[in-house]
């Protein structure tokens, strides 16, 4: 089962299928903004382009603003990556959703991004905040638009309130624990690309010492990362990762090299127990 390494929105837009999270980097304090350049360049080489960035994330916009600059410096074009980032739940609250995308496109010193997201459905607020952010994408400011950590009521909430562009992506927690199958059939139904964000449930023992995932990463001669990541793909899933390592970094690549059969598929998908790794409504309350 050969798999293209991008996916086409809705919209035509091309996002990569495999995107690499860009932390805290203030939280980091051992570690410099040349540092984090270094990984993202690595990645780079390894054909890895998409990154997941957040307003929540400290300086996550700017060291990505940084390594832009130092990515164009050496002839990588600001459209060979492509660049998420976030609306956080402060900024859903105090509205003006063209200002927050103004300030993300100044912070990272870009002219566009590839995709903003809600971070959160904000109760109350998502909806109206909904409508100005379609009013930043059709004003070319970013190339598409979604929304994390949203269910299906959010998304119909959206149509009856008026929206004119149903969300092109939504990032969610998706691994073999917390498969998400309604909301898979329904994205798939309305063209609704997906992202998942703690894709290997930070790997946790309840993922690291799975039997069946054990076996089958010896199967196929594979890490454990890999088999679940490879999962995702095979499931019309973009991943999100996270490593500092540049061995795993380079390891990653070869997602793209091995097929699961559908018998080993269908033992993955039993996994699933509606387990989640991160709670939902610590940050958003009346999620």
């Amino acid at each position: 089962m050969e798999i293209d390494k991008t996916i086409v929105l809705s919209n035509g837009v091309e996002m990569p299928r495999l995107i690499q999270g860009v932390p805290h980097c203030d939280q980091w304090t051992n570690y410099s903004v040349d540092f984090f350049y270094d990984i993202l360049r690595t990645s780079v080489r390894n054909g890895i382009v998409a990154f997941d960035s957040s307003h929540a994330y400290g300086k996550s916009e700017s060291t990505i603003g940084y390594v832009l600059r130092r990515f164009a410096a050496e002839g990588i074009s600001r459209k060979e990556v492509f660049i998420t980032s976030k609306i956080d739940n402060h900024q859903q609250y105090v509205g003006n959703m063209n200002k927050c995308v103004d300030d993300s496109l100044k912070t990272m010193k870009t002219d566009y991004l590839d995709c903003m997201l809600f971070h959160w459905p904000v109760q109350n607020h998502f909806e109206e905040n909904w409508l100005q952010l379609e009013d930043a994408y059709k004003k070319g400011k970013v190339r598409s638009i979604g929304i994390a950590n949203a269910k299906i009521f959010h998304i119909e909430r959206l149509r009856m309130y008026g929206a004119t562009i149903v969300p092109h992506v939504i990032q969610t927690e998706i691994h073999p624990f917390n498969s998400c199958l309604q909301l898979r059939d329904y994205s798939e139904k309305h063209k609704i690309a997906l992202q998942a964000c703690s894709s290997l449930a930070n790997m946790i023992d309840k993922m690291k010492y799975n039997k069946t995932l054990i076996d089958l990463s010896r199967k196929y001669s594979v890490s454990l990362v890999l088999l679940v990541l490879r999962w995702h793909l095979q499931s019309n899933i973009a991943p999100l990762f996270r490593s500092f390592n540049p061995k795993h970094i380079e390891e990653i690549k070869r997602v793209f090299t091995f097929n699961i059969s559908n018998e080993d598929m269908r033992l993955i998908d039993a996994l699933n127990e509606n387990y989640r790794y991160h709670p939902e409504s610590s940050n958003c309350a009346g999620f």
